[in-house]
C-alpha cells in the first residue's frame, strides 16, 4: 500500500461485515423468503453503525466471480444497495468490485481505491463477505472436512481484530472451499490494519454456509 494510503487510514470510521447471501434479494428470495431475518438483521446492525459512526459517505466492497455470468452484476454489491436502501441512507456511495480470486496486488489496489477520494473521509465500509460453503453434505458446495478449521481461523481473526491473521489466509483453499467473501475481507485487513476494537455480531451456518456479521473499529471512530 502506498505511503498516502498509510496516511489516510484514520479517515475510515469502520466497517460492518454482513452476510452476501442471494437469498436477501427479492428476486431469490420467493415467497418463503428464507434470508428475509438474515437481511432485516443486517440492517438493523448497519442502522446502529451509521447512528454510531455517523459517516459522511458509504464504501461497498464486495466481491465478484469473473467467470459468472451475472447480468445484474455483483451480488454482493446488490446486497449492499438493498441493506442500504432499507437502512434509509441517502448518503454518497462508492463500490468497489474485487475479482473472488485476486492476487496480493489486486488486493492491494483495491484497498487503495477504497481510501483515494473525498469519499474515504468519514467513511463507513461495508462489507457483503461470505465464508465457506462446504460445511454440511447439504451445503452448496457439498461437505469438505477442511471447511471448518477455515471457518474456525477467519472467525477468530475477526474477532479479535487480527488483520495480519486474515491476511495470511490461503485464497487459492478460500476458492476451493466457495468462501467468496475472502478477498473482499482482505481487502479490509488492508484499510484498516489495527482496529481498536471488533466485535462479531452474529454467526451461523443455516444451510452448511457460515455467515458472519461483525464489525471493526479504526483507529480514529
Amino acid at each position: 500500500m502506498s505511503p498516502s494510503a498509510e496516511q489516510d487510514l484514520g479517515a475510515i470510521r469502520g466497517a460492518l461485515v454482513v452476510p452476501g447471501l442471494p437469498m436477501q434479494l427479492p428476486e431469490y428470495a420467493g415467497q418463503a423468503d428464507a434470508g428475509g431475518e438474515i437481511r432485516e438483521r443486517s440492517v438493523a446492525a448497519l442502522v446502529e453503525a451509521i447512528a454510531d459512526w455517523k459517516p459522511s459517505a458509504v464504501v461497498v466492497v464486495a466481491g465478484h466471480d469473473p467467470l459468472a455470468e451475472h447480468t445484474k452484476g455483483s451480488v454482493g454489491a446488490r446486497v449492499a444497495r438493498l441493506l442500504l436502501a432499507g437502512a434509509g441512507w441517502e448518503g454518497p456511495v462508492r463500490e468497489i468490485s474485487v475479482p473472488i480470486d485476486a492476487d496480493p496486488g489486486e488486493l492491494d489496489g483495491a484497498a487503495e481505491r477504497v481510501l483515494e477520494g473525498r469519499t474515504a473521509t468519514g467513511a463507513l465500509v461495508l462489507v457483503p463477505a461470505d465464508l465457506s460453503a462446504k460445511r454440511t453434505e447439504a451445503a452448496p458446495g457439498h461437505f469438505d472436512e477442511r471447511a471448518a478449521a477455515f471457518d474456525a481461523h477467519v472467525l477468530d481473526a475477526i474477532a479479535s481484530g487480527d488483520a495480519a491473521a486474515l491476511i495470511r489466509c490461503d485464497l487459492v483453499l478460500a476458492q476451493e472451499l466457495w468462501a467468496t467473501g475472502q478477498a473482499p475481507l482482505q481487502v479490509l485487513a488492508r484499510v484498516l490494519p489495527a482496529p481498536v476494537r471488533s466485535e462479531i455480531m452474529w454467526s451461523a451456518l443455516p444451510w452448511g454456509v457460515q455467515y458472519v456479521r461483525a464489525r471493526w473499529w479504526g483507529r480514529k471512530a
